[in-house]
């Protein structure tokens, strides 16, 4: 007689894989309700994506995506973070090319607002570093995520939230978007960002000293103003410490 283990194996195996016999009576209520459930989970991860698609038609990308990977862990909170990388190899991704960054930005906002509290740095420890500063390492909120994309995908999220009255997104006129994905307070924020802002940002993110990430801004924009980026991003509590190495 099979284990019970076994017998849960046989199970997961038939509700992943289609068109193979049950293996017990009543086994499709089973897998209906399971497959029923990880897409729930993945409609709440991915509310935009849904919109953007219409309902039928994520329901059968969610659990197509179910049976390409299912769950491996509980709880089930960052469920499908593999979503977006699937999604754009899928011929509905082909029709609306912005689909997949809009999941990653979905992803990202998911991250942060599950990702832990952190006390931010005070807005004065720029001032306070004198002749240090380019050595310094600046460590970024651990909520934090970037999205870079060739579609105003933020714009595209708004226009799709629950009562919005946006005007529609200009997919020609609005290219290229580098986000800072964030939660310092109580709020996810999606932080819009220079393309150098961006390229100092993933540095320090790296966690290379303030003096090379400074480089990399420099080198898309000569007239890149240090100072003043980073005075912005401490306003918005980006930041969690300063150090010396």
């Amino acid at each position: 007689m099979p284990t019970l283990l076994e017998r849960q194996r046989e199970l997961r195996d038939w509700v992943l894989t289609p068109n193979r016999i049950p293996p017990w009576p009543n086994a499709g209520l089973h897998r209906d309700n399971t497959l029923g459930g990880l897409a729930a989970t993945l409609a709440g991860t991915f509310p935009v994506v849904q919109r953007l698609v219409g309902e039928a038609c994520f329901i059968g990308l969610a659990q197509a995506y179910v049976r390409h990977q299912p769950p491996h862990e509980a709880p089930l909170l960052r469920y499908g973070a593999g979503f977006p990388a699937w999604l754009a190899g899928q011929d509905v991704a082909r029709q609306l090319p912005y689909l997949a960054d809009v999941a990653r930005l979905e992803a990202a906002w998911t991250h942060a607002y599950h990702a832990a509290e952190a006390t931010p740095v005070d807005t004065g420890a720029l001032a306070a570093l004198g002749d240090a500063v380019e050595e310094t390492v600046w460590r970024l909120h651990p909520s934090h995520r970037f999205v870079a994309s060739p579609w105003p995908v933020d714009r595209i999220w708004r226009a799709n939230q629950p009562g919005s009255d946006d005007a529609a997104v200009d997919l020609d006129g609005d290219r290229d978007t580098h986000l800072l994905v964030v939660r310092p307070a109580a709020d996810v924020l999606l932080i819009r960002l220079s393309p150098s802002a961006f390229a100092l940002l993933m540095a320090l993110g790296a966690g290379l000293p303030l003096g090379s990430a400074w480089d990399n801004a420099l080198a898309l924009d000569a007239g890149f103003n240090l100072e003043h980026e980073l005075t912005g991003l401490l306003a918005a509590q980006v930041f969690i410490g300063v150090e010396l190495p």
